[in-house]
């Protein structure tokens, strides 16, 4: 894309209509390794649904890109559509840039650290003014970024320091442009919710709970809704406050039972030290609630849920149909459990139903029913129990959309999961010949080839080692031996997803089972071939790095 004739200052007030990184990047994160005929087809309908043209998928150097949104702020000029433009673009080209760095790819990481090597010169400089600090927070979470903590306390300094009659300015801006966001998302909560977050990502949180509080206070449904979310924020005393805050609200103005069935169904996601006070401000909220307002579900069409990849990354899809208009639910789960959620609506159908062909020629995908829909996230929620990363706002959407009761962690072990599989079936299907087969089987199976580890630490190990046979050997011998529960978990829930092809000759279910099962027990690694072949494909990819 051609920047040459861009005006050179972010608006400061006005609010980007759809964020990319809540609606596209999920589906495409999750399926980071199809071909790119489906990742096309993908961001075509996220452009859609977003109304970001076509040019922004352009090939973009992120570092320039960023340098140039950097010159943008110190040259202090203003254009909203440019400001949209560019905002758009930085936030796709660095989430591909993480996506990257995750994969492996050390360029990927050496142009992260220039780009924050290029923020910390810039607030060195001081060439950036407060709002647009907090707009670079944004973007770095927006794609996926850590916020470094010297932006963290350039913004601090800057609330404390800034002039008497200029303190209320930034938490004027982002209060209208949040009411801004609300009328243009259509009075969806979530979208809301995901706009304020990333903008507060850069906020001391004694400013963030202030201006959650000023937020409440204009009486906006929609902001309310959208503060709820934030009972599930990393952030204790951030969650503390929003519920503090709409517990007192509460006493002013009636509150929708909407917000209070939201809060109730977050409930078990939350860890036990938070519930207690979660639950002292339902009971507040309670006593000035509105009556229940009934709403049309959607009618379910076909239910999916795919086996993990290399990462442990695995998806959940949904075809929904509500009036003459179809929708994707989609949900993506990682080994630290749920990491993303979306609905994507009014979608022709003609598209939904290219979207899900793609996905069944590119993954490994199984039909269920809610039910397995169900089992599959209250897994997930439990690994976001053992991690500590709180599931996102957005699963409450989908949870709504699908019609779903509550959704309670399953904390399940991999033993167990293949034990309750393997169950039913006849000992000759699980005995050790049955198992040895399974080994040599599942060597074969379509995904297991995926299978790999990678990452700096990886790296780490191998780099001083010479030969491909030694790396293998040194993985095998001091580095698989602490991943064995990660892959007795891919094993034990790739066969609980495939079973739903059980029916199909080919469905690798019981085999995944059998191996997990051998995995998660005490049996010598070497003596399992599907350990040997990850060790000796993740030194395959590896070395073709070097």
């Amino acid at each position: 894309m051609n920047h040459a004739n861009r005006a050179r200052k972010p608006s400061k007030a006005k609010a980007p209509t759809q964020k990319s990184k809540g609606q596209g990047n999920p589906i495409l994160d999750m399926l980071k390794n199809m071909d790119e005929d489906l990742v096309a087809m993908l961001r075509q309908t996220v452009q859609k649904e977003m109304g970001f043209g076509s040019e922004m998928f352009g090939p973009e150097d992120p570092v320039e890109l960023f340098s140039e949104y950097l010159e943008s702020c110190a040259l202090g000029e203003a254009d909203e559509a440019v400001q949209a433009e560019l905002l758009a673009d930085l936030v796709v080209e660095l989430g591909d840039l993480k996506v990257d760095s995750n994969g492996g790819d050390r360029e990927a990481r050496e142009k992260i650290q220039a780009i924050y090597d290029l923020l910390d010169n810039a607030i060195e400089g001081r060439s950036l003014q407060p709002i647009d600090m907090m707009m670079t927070g944004k973007i770095f979470t927006d794609a996926g970024w850590a916020v470094p903590d010297s932006l963290k306390q350039a913004v601090a300094e800057a609330l404390r320091t800034a002039a008497p009659d200029t303190q209320g300015v930034a938490g004027s801006d982002a209060v209208s442009s949040l009411l801004e966001v609300a009328y243009q998302a259509g009075q969806n909560p979530f979208d809301v919710y995901e706009w304020v977050n990333s903008l507060l990502a850069s906020f001391p949180p004694e400013a963030s709970v202030t201006l959650l509080g000023e937020l409440v206070a204009g009486k906006k449904a929609v902001i309310d809704q959208a503060i709820a979310g934030f009972v599930l924020h990393p952030d204790a005393v951030l969650a503390h406050s929003a519920a503090d805050t709409l517990a007192a609200s509460a006493t002013q103005t009636p509150v929708e039972s909407l917000m209070i069935e939201r809060l109730v169904r977050m409930r078990p996601w939350l860890p036990q030290t938070r519930q207690a006070h979660l639950d002292a401000a339902i009971r507040a909220m309670r006593l000035n609630a509105l009556p229940p307002v009934q709403t049309d579900l959607p009618n379910v069409i076909k239910c999916y849920v795919s086996a993990c990849d290399g990462s442990g990354t695995r998806g959940l899809f949904v075809t929904q149909k509500i009036g003459v208009h179809y929708q994707l639910v989609s949900v993506m789960m990682k080994y630290s459990g749920v990491a993303e959620a979306m609905v994507l609506p009014e979608l022709p159908k003609s598209e939904m139903d290219d979207m899900v062909r793609q996905m069944k020629s590119s993954m490994p995908l199984s039909e269920t029913d809610l039910a397995g829909i169900v089992r599959m996230l209250g897994l997930a929620i439990a690994d976001n129990f053992a991690s500590g990363n709180l599931p996102p706002f957005r699963l409450v959407e989908v949870v709504e959309n699908l019609g779903l009761g509550p959704v309670n962690p399953d904390h399940a072990s991999p033993m167990e999961i293949v034990t309750g599989l393997l169950a039913d079936l006849p000992p000759e299907q699980t005995n050790p010949t049955a198992v040895a087969r399974a080994h040599a089987d599942l060597l074969d199976s379509e995904f297991a080839y995926q299978w790999f580890e990678a990452g700096e630490a990886l790296e780490d190990l191998l780099y001083p080692v010479r030969g491909s046979k030694q790396r293998v050997a040194i993985l095998m011998r001091t580095y698989l031996p602490e991943r064995r529960l990660f892959w007795a978990r891919q094993c034990a829930i790739s066969a609980l997803a495939m079973r739903g092809n059980e029916k199909k000759h080919h469905s690798p279910w019981k085999q995944l089972a059998l191996v997990g099962r051998d995995i998660a027990s005490d049996l010598l690694l070497d003596q399992i071939p599907l350990m040997k072949q990850i060790a000796e494909i993740s030194v395959q990819a590896f070395e073709r790095r070097l």
